[in-house]
């Protein structure tokens, strides 16, 4: 709880992802912090490919500027499929570790139920797929998040 905390202090600082952080065994880490919507409409959700990964995964990214998580989130969905969006309620939080170049990395994903404003999905250039996929059929290939925050929306 207390590395939740210390995180969304960090999340209104720049570059906070370049800061020393420790677990609470005192141990070396990496946090990062990302954001993005969860949009559903008729039983399907959005979901995209980019990066390195290969897998399944909302809309979204890590924070890289001072703008609020809210901000980001709206920020990362424009970029990647041209699209604005309204966020609705409180966020939903998933925290992960995974092994990054060899070091612990804390990743706290903030996802926000989100309406389309605009209809027209224009992806932008490292989007390698985009598709809407049945919220009861979720593709095998996404990442660990989605169906938690899939069922948490669902039931809000």
């Amino acid at each position: 709880m207390a590395l939740l905390k210390s995180a969304f202090i960090l999340a209104s600082m720049l570059e906070f992802q370049h800061y020393p952080a420790v677990s609470g065994k005192g141990k070396k880490i990496k946090i990062a912090i990302a954001s993005g919507p969860v949009i559903i409409e008729h039983g399907q959700v959005l979901l995209v490919k980019h990066g390195k990964n290969n897998f399944w995964k909302f809309p979204g990214g890590r924070l890289r500027d001072d703008n609020s998580i809210a901000d980001n989130a709206k920020r990362e969905v424009k970029e990647e499929l041209g699209i604005k969006i309204k966020l609705i309620g409180k966020p939903f939080v998933v925290v992960v570790e995974r092994l990054e170049k060899g070091e612990k990395e804390c990743v706290i994903l903030i996802h926000y139920l989100a309406k389309r404003l605009t209809k027209r999905i224009i992806p932008g250039h490292d989007i390698r797929k985009w598709a809407w996929h049945n919220i009861n059929n979720l593709p095998k290939d996404c990442a660990e998040n989605i169906k938690l925050a899939v069922k948490y929306f669902q039931n809000v």
